[in-house]
């Protein structure tokens, strides 16, 4: 029997990202009424023949088990899975890249389940000697 809940979070394992996952599912009324998944460049998985059913997959099981009604899909600026910021000419590059695979992935997952909300973000990371700030920026809806 399918127990509610009411997202999905699918982001990037960087560890930098725990305690503002947090802060990010207690603003949102999320904390301990989502699924979480992590893995090396969140929405790039579902765009990537060779991680597509693995993270299919897992978007599979929480709607069958929890009867999600969202889904977040979370990429970051500097993400080492896309190359960190070397691997653009800027950080307006980086941006569009990573909102257009991030509008992609919500793509693929509405075909699959029209139903779900799939709402995409970006983390910007402003990094300061020891301590990272971290702040999320909608880019889909």
């Amino acid at each position: 029997m399918a127990h509610n809940c009411k997202a999905l979070i699918m982001h990037c394992m960087d560890f930098r990202f725990g305690p503002e996952i947090k802060i990010f599912m207690q603003e949102r009324e999320l904390l301990g009424d989502c699924d979480l998944v992590a893995f090396a460049g969140a929405a790039q998985n579902l765009l990537k023949p060779e991680f597509q059913s693995f993270a299919q997959r897992q978007i599979d099981l929480s709607k069958k088990l929890h009867d999600i009604s969202e889904v977040h899909l979370m990429n970051h600026m500097d993400c080492g899975a896309y190359g960190g910021h070397a691997a653009f000419t800027d950080l307006d590059a980086e941006k569009v890249a990573h909102t257009s695979d991030l509008v992609a992935a919500a793509a693929i997952i509405k075909a699959a389940y029209p139903e779900l909300n799939v709402i995409g973000w970006i983390a910007h990371i402003e990094e300061d000697g020891h301590n990272n700030k971290i702040w999320f920026e909608q880019v889909t809806a």
